[in-house]
């Protein structure tokens, strides 16, 4: 992926009682909708339409993020919980994937 293709601005915020969330790391990233069927399948509980991949560049700050106490704001105001560990792509050190779900 080209660093042209992450247009977006994107928060990570940590909480440890899930009420109070404080900023983490602001970074630029690449938002887009996830495909692929076995996904679907693995996570039939979640909505499709709402399921999207945030793939920002490599930082150590990121590979140490818990998913179960982190959510991502975008530049837009819209909030995704993540649903996976950050994912080192190929372990080349170059890019980080997400998975995670829109709040509406």
């Amino acid at each position: 992926m080209t660093i042209g293709s992450m247009r977006d601005t994107v928060t990570f915020q940590g909480t440890e009682d899930r009420k109070t969330y404080t900023d983490i790391l602001s970074c630029r990233a690449y938002i887009n909708g996830v495909s692929g069927s076995e996904w679907f399948i693995a996570n039939a509980g979640y909505d499709a339409g709402l399921t999207v991949t945030i793939t920002a560049r490599y930082q150590p700050a990121l590979m140490a993020i818990n998913p179960n106490k982190t959510r991502v704001i975008d530049q837009n105001g819209n909030r995704y919980d993540l649903l996976s560990p950050a994912d080192d792509k190929q372990g080349k050190h170059k890019e980080i994937i997400f998975r995670a779900r829109r709040k509406v």
